[in-house]
Parts: C-alpha cells; sequence; structure tokens
C-alpha cells in the first residue's frame, strides 16, 4: 500500500548530506492556524522548489487541499523520490521524526498538517484483520464516486477523522460520543448550523466545535462540499 510506502522513508533509501531540520512552528512554509490543549494545525505552502526539513515530535495528520506531486525524503535518506497527492486525501504520519519535502510542480502547493498533542492518537492498536497490535491504516481510500455524498471514516486511536463530501441539502451528523471536533474546509465551504447560523470558511480553514455538538451540520450551498472532520474523543469515551 502506498502508505506504508511513505512510512518506508523513514527508515530505508540512500545516505544524504546532512541538514538542519527546524521545529515545524518555526519553520517558514508553516503557518500557525490553531493551537489548544489537544491540536496545533498549520497550513502549509511550499512555491515551486521550494523545501521544507521539519522536526516531528507529534503524530499528525497531512492534508492536500489541491492535487499535486511532492519529493519527500527522511533524515539520512537521497530526496529523490515523488509523490502523488490528491485534493482531500487524509494521510496520518507517526512523528518522532525529520522528514523533509520539495514542491517541484509548477505551482504552490498547499496543504493542512494537524498535530496531535495526545500521544494516544495513533495508528497502533488491534487489528482485528489479522488479530494481532499493530499499525493501521495510514490514510483514508479515495471515495467510490467521487461525485455522490461520502462520509469515510479511519479511527486512530483517541480520535477518529472523517474525509465528507455533501451534496446541496444533505448533512454531516453529530458525533456519537462525546468528541471535540477540529472541522477543515478543503474547497470553500458554506454549512448551516442548527439554530440557522451560517458557517462560511474559505479552502484551508479550519474551526473548532467544542464537545457537546448535537445537530447537524447542512450544506447550504449549490455545489458539493468537501471537508475533514478530526473527532477527538473525551476521556472515557
Amino acid at each position: 500500500m502506498r502508505w506504508l510506502l511513505l512510512l518506508g522513508l523513514l527508515v530505508s533509501g540512500s545516505f544524504a548530506p546532512a541538514q538542519t531540520a527546524a521545529e515545524i512552528s518555526g519553520e517558514p512554509h508553516h503557518r500557525l492556524l490553531l493551537e489548544n490543549s489537544e491540536v496545533r494545525v498549520f497550513a502549509l505552502a511550499l512555491a515551486p522548489r521550494e523545501q521544507a526539513y521539519v522536526q516531528h515530535t507529534h503524530n499528525f495528520l497531512f492534508l492536500p487541499l489541491q492535487d499535486g506531486e511532492l519529493v519527500l525524503w527522511s533524515a539520512g535518506t537521497s530526496a529523490v523520490q515523488h509523490f502523488l497527492f490528491h485534493r482531500g486525501q487524509v494521510h496520518f504520519w507517526l512523528g518522532a521524526r525529520v522528514g523533509g519535502m520539495r514542491n517541484d510542480g509548477s505551482a504552490t502547493f498547499r496543504a493542512v498538517i494537524v498535530e496531535f498533542l495526545n500521544p494516544k492518537v495513533t495508528s497502533y492498536g488491534y487489528q482485528y484483520q489479522s488479530g494481532t497490535w499493530d499499525y493501521g491504516s495510514g490514510a483514508i481510500n479515495a471515495p467510490v464516486d467521487p461525485d455522490a455524498k461520502f462520509i469515510d471514516e479511519m479511527a486512530i486511536g483517541a480520535a477518529s477523522v472523517a474525509d465528507v463530501q455533501l451534496l446541496t441539502a444533505d448533512t454531516y451528523p453529530p458525533p456519537r460520543k462525546e468528541a471535540d471536533e477540529l472541522l477543515i474546509a478543503v474547497p470553500d465551504l458554506d454549512l448551516r448550523a442548527n439554530d440557522d447560523t451560517l458557517i462560511h470558511k474559505a479552502s484551508g480553514d479550519v474551526l473548532w466545535i467544542p464537545a457537546g455538538r448535537t445537530w447537524p451540520l447542512t450544506n447550504v450551498a449549490g455545489t458539493a462540499a468537501r471537508f475533514t472532520v478530526v473527532a477527538l474523543w473525551k476521556a472515557g469515551n
């Protein structure tokens, strides 16, 4: 699977010249969007030929905002391998690593990165398919029908993440148990809350929803609404 190949970059590859990694909050291509006791959220913008070399302390999500291609490498490996990314496709990567990325494309590559401050947000857990404790999937598969409504989820320990698309007037339900939620707009987004409050977010904007949402979110735009929702389960759930 492609996510296994991505993880393999952490431990394989030919030797590369030493580089100095920056902590993500000090890396100039990353801009802090939101920070609280559970997450740090960054906007990434890499212009053509630019690169970022980052020390990742925490496990994190990587959410591309458009289709694109990046060169990815890890400490001690060569910056030669290209990877394709698709708009809105969620990737979960483990922290405690140094990684680099370079944009060899002709347009600026944009993404949102969500760092999890709780180490229990992880892909490691009991895998029912194999009956063993191991690392699970690191990505949500592409939707079967990209033009239809879909809600595709991935469990990541003390949280879950959903890749969501709503057609006009479709709704996204409240979480099945108590959770804080982080909503990330992929294209521009227009939703309605239960009290007729309108929520407008531009591509890459984020919205923090404290635990207690019991009402659906409705797409009030004339086009499909694509967004990602991270649910961070409260203790005991």
